[in-house]
């Protein structure tokens, strides 16, 4: 079997590397370099609690897609020679006022009744797990389960698994459309007018699958939202759990560098690093630890989050193209759900029952026309 995957991102790249495993005969093509638009810029958080703000379907597919990943891991450092620093520090999240107190113990409360570990903590406790944390602190919830890692090297651990399993990737190269026979996919058509033959193709294109041609009568739309995050160096192990509040986050990388973040805009394409979002990073920062303000400044960049309107993934075949497979619309989670989301396409493909239900995540729900739109800020 000859399977095309559009976009070299996470999801692209940690698909291609099940096809190729079981047997298919893989091309990544990507329109400019390897995982370097929204993987790059990730924060890197296999963190279904902290980023689930309410229980329900967001919330179960991301416990499923960190069980996904903790079942894979070991096997792609091995198969990909490389490490991807998968730390198990857990995440500590902090209030600092009486209302973020109460929506934390609120969140604790159903995260619970879902069979989720979490623990709440007194100030003297959280301060004992990071005794960096400002003493401004009322309530904190401990996740000890939930975990980080080195998105940049978790790209090139499934690339270089994906290629020993036999994947070829094109880089700098645009897929225009998809080439169809009798009312299935026969292939794709790049920018540059070459004509490549597929029995399958997954458009794992992150912001820009809703621009391949073909594909109009999906009605496929995606919106990029854009993240900012600001990097400090410090020493390692400085601080040991990944600190969320409600305002920011800090995450911890083993050589010492320092991640904070992140900001949500509606900004378009618009890739540019600005100072409004740096303030509002910088103070959410010194407020969770304020001895961060003597850190030397290493670097600071901008991604663009793949969104759709309900700010749920598209997953499953294309209600109008059987062999096309969308892999895409994971927002701000596509590290937490790419071996969830590699493993639901791999099996789609090979014709296996997928481990969890895929109504929510249909691309048929844009042609139905029901989407309710979400707002950005429910994400923050």
């Amino acid at each position: 079997m000859k399977a095309i995957v559009i976009g070299g991102g996470i999801i692209g790249c940690a698909t291609a590397w099940r096809l190729a495993s079981d047997g298919a005969e893989v091309t990544v093509i990507e329109r400019g370099r390897l995982g370097l638009e929204a993987s790059w810029a990730a924060a890197g958080l296999i963190a279904p609690q902290a980023e689930a703000h309410e229980p329900g379907v967001f919330f179960d597919l991301a416990m499923a897609g960190k069980r996904a990943f903790d079942g894979i891991v070991e096997r792609l450092i091995e198969e990909s020679a490389v490490d991807p620093e998968y730390d198990r520090d857990g995440v500590l999240y902090a209030a600092f006022d009486d209302h973020s107190a109460w929506e934390l113990k609120a969140r604790a409360k159903w995260q619970r009744a879902a069979g989720a570990e979490v623990v709440e903590l007194a100030p003297r406790d959280a301060l004992k797990l990071a005794p960096q944390l400002s003493d401004k602190i009322v309530h904190a919830l401990h996740m000890p389960s939930n975990r980080r890692l080195d998105n940049r090297k978790l790209v090139q651990a499934y690339v270089s698994a994906a290629a020993r399993a036999g994947a070829e990737f094109r880089e700098s190269t645009g897929v225009d459309a998809i080439e169809t026979h009798g009312g299935r996919a026969s292939g794709v058509t790049t920018h540059g007018g070459e004509s490549l033959s597929a029995d399958v193709v997954v458009n794992a294109a992150g912001t820009w699958a809703g621009e391949i041609r073909g594909l109009e009568e999906d009605k496929i739309r995606m919106r990029p939202v854009r993240g900012q995050v600001v990097c400090f160096e410090t020493r390692p192990g400085l601080i040991g759990p990944s600190l969320f509040s409600g305002d920011g986050i800090l995450i911890p990388r083993r050589d010492g560098r320092l991640l904070a973040g992140s900001v949500f805009e509606e900004a378009g394409f618009n890739k540019s690093v600005t100072m409004a979002a740096m303030e509002k990073i910088l103070h959410a920062a010194v407020a969770l630890v304020p001895g961060l303000g003597s850190l030397p400044f290493r670097e600071a960049w901008a991604g663009l989050r793949p969104a759709t309107a309900d700010l749920l993934p598209i997953l499953g075949p294309s209600p109008s193209i059987p062999n096309v497979y969308y892999a895409t619309g994971h927002f701000r989670s596509g590290i937490l759900l790419s071996a969830l989301t590699a493993d639901v396409i791999a099996g789609l493909v090979a014709g296996r029952a997928p481990a969890i239900d895929l109504k929510h995540f249909s691309p048929a729900r844009f042609r139905a026309g029901n989407i309710q739109t979400v707002k950005i800020a429910k994400a923050l």
